[in-house]
């Protein structure tokens, strides 16, 4: 056989150039039938600059190369770096001219394949000095193209370090903004954010499937899920995408008299999404690379035309859309055959998606600056009526001078007494009536700023909980009127001997609690005990000359060591409390 490729012992080497193609539309060739066409002269070599991308196609394409060894290493692997091939056949003939043949495809589980990769690799053994013509046999429902690449192992795995860190980077942008939006969405309850998370985590299986990762990572064991996963996972994505657009631009498609387009898009991806599942693959690929190109052009026209009209956030969605398209358009031309696989065609989505993902999460931000402004804006505009209002008033201070006194001195009275009346409130809100500590919703409130303060700066905080002991024994005794008395006198002990930025509240009949923030030495907390058990437990006079004591039991939480959350602190500190009221 005549070589048309020399293989030294170099780290790697291209095949793809050198390759001859047969595209087959009809009924799948056997290894035999496929010599035979070679024999034939059917099999053509590329020309200049073509590469071995076949765009979307039914076609089943066969590549044969010839190629001789020099003294080489003997172990090589056959890399075909595009995940989603359905079906990929390698067959190659050494001297004896006996074919090996070797199987492997998306169709294939990831842990029934011959080498555990993202990409399909298989493993061969060559000899130094000998001649050897290879076949491969592909066929794909999806984008068919076949990046030919033989390497050592050593070189292979140390090129994946990069592409690894590289994929990484992407996910974990990908992760984060999904998380920071989330999180909005939990604090704010706004569909919007929770449309952006799903939007972001569709398209990251998307992404995932056409990088090789969900049959890696995933869906091991699953073949299925494996090979549905790019083009589901695009066309769920497009259907959350359509939602996030509708919901994000509001006003500029209702104005342009086109609401309809954005849940009409919709629609069609989720028929594209049932497609993939349930009918034709080939089909929906086809259609999602469509739509998606589709969906993005009008998401940047409507974009552009809100980013006349001045809405909140438009600029940033304008540039996210305009990364997304950018990818989407090379990706798409790459899909349908037009463009080579290289490093830039087929990671184009994932630049594009995570140009997209930053900016429409500043997008959502600036969306936020914006409202806010508008609801500065108002209050300023109210302050300014306000002012004219005043204005107007003295105006015609002259002409009803004693009329406008007597209203303003009303007014003043009721602002007074709205202003009393509020102030009440507040303190009977936030307060206990009898000792005027802090109650179970001002404590609540001020416990979920210690956790956020505590995470943000990282030092702990202690929750203490605190139940008198014998206090019924005072209210059998002396009267509740004597009760009362001494819980208001403990309290104001308590108040008086702890620091002002601790919260002391009071949670029931005889129950306090102390929230302690900033603990730097949480070795220093029972002196703490010591000291509120002296101020608890100390002989308290009661308005008729008697005297009255009571003891207390101390129940101590610490966070974030003993508890992640407020429930589970409370119960902590309570169980500690129980405790030590049974070991007393």
């Amino acid at each position: 056989m005549g070589a048309s490729l020399a293989l030294n012992d170099v780290p790697s080497q291209a095949l793809s150039a050198h390759v001859k193609v047969l595209r087959n539309p009809g009924t799948p060739l056997t290894l035999d039938e496929a010599r035979e066409s070679y024999r034939q002269g059917r099999f053509q070599a590329l020309m200049a600059g073509q590469g071995t991308n076949f765009g979307i196609t039914r076609d089943e394409v066969w590549l044969q190369l010839d190629f001789s060894t020099s003294r080489i290493p003997s172990r090589w692997l056959l890399e075909v770096a595009h995940p989603s091939l359905d079906v990929l056949d390698f067959y190659l003939a050494g001297p004896d001219g006996d074919f090996q043949q070797q199987h492997t495809g998306d169709l294939v589980a990831f842990n029934q394949r011959p080498v555990a990769h993202r990409n399909l690799i298989v493993e061969w053994e060559l000899a130094s000095h000998a001649e050897y013509r290879l076949f491969v046999r592909a066929r794909s429902q999806g984008t068919l193209s076949i990046p030919l690449k033989l390497w050592q192992p050593d070189a292979i795995w140390s090129h994946d370090q990069g592409t690894y860190t590289l994929l990484s980077l992407y996910y974990g942008l990908l992760l984060g903004m999904m998380l920071y939006n989330l999180f909005l969405f939990l604090a704010l309850r706004e569909p919007l954010y929770l449309a952006y998370v799903a939007f972001v985590g569709l398209l990251g299986i998307g992404q995932a499937g056409l990088a090789g990762f969900t049959g890696q990572f995933i869906w091991p064991d699953n073949a299925l899920l494996t090979h549905l996963s790019p083009t589901g996972g695009v066309s769920a994505a497009g259907i959350f995408g359509c939602i996030f657009v509708q919901r994000f631009l509001g006003q500029t498609p209702r104005s342009l008299r086109l609401q309809w387009l954005m849940p009409a898009l919709g629609v069609v991806f989720v028929f594209i999404f049932f497609c993939t599942l349930f009918w034709s693959y080939y089909l929906a690929a086809l259609a999602v690379n469509v739509a998606a190109l589709t969906f993005a052009v009008i998401a940047l026209l409507l974009g552009a035309v809100s980013f006349y009209q001045g809405r909140p956030g438009a600029r940033f969605f304008v540039l996210a859309w305009v990364s997304l398209l950018i990818g989407m358009v090379i990706l798409a031309l790459h899909n349908l055959g037009f463009f080579p696989s290289n490093l830039l065609t087929t990671n184009a989505m994932l630049i594009g998606s995570g140009l997209e993902m930053v900016l429409l999460s500043l997008a959502l931000g600036d969306r936020i600056n914006a409202i806010q402004r508008a609801q500065d804006q108002a209050q300023q505009q109210a302050l300014v009526e306000n002012r004219r209002m005043v204005a107007a008033l003295r105006e015609s201070e002259q002409v009803l001078e004693s009329r406008v006194l007597h209203r303003t001195e009303a007014l003043e009275q009721a602002n007074a007494e709205l202003l009393l009346s509020k102030a009440q409130l507040e303190q009977q809100a936030n307060h206990d009536d009898l000792t005027g500590l802090a109650n179970r919703k001002l404590l609540a409130d001020r416990l979920q700023s210690a956790m956020a303060r505590s995470r943000r700066l990282g030092k702990p905080f202690a929750l203490l909980v605190l139940d008198l002991d014998k206090f019924k024994l005072v209210n059998d005794r002396f009267g509740h009127s004597a009760g009362d008395e001494l819980l208001r006198q403990i309290a104001g002990r308590l108040r008086d001997g702890l620091r002002e930025s601790d919260t002391i509240a009071r949670v029931g009949g005889d129950e306090f609690v102390v929230l302690v923030e900033q603990v730097d030495d949480p070795a220093s907390l029972p002196a703490l005990h010591d000291k509120l058990q002296r101020l608890v437990t100390t002989v308290v006079d009661l308005p008729d000359g008697q005297q009255a004591a009571v003891g207390v039991s101390i129940g101590q939480a610490l966070f974030p060591d003993d508890a992640g959350d407020s429930d589970a602190l409370f119960n902590v500190a309570d169980r500690a409390m129980y405790q030590a009221k049974t070991d007393d």
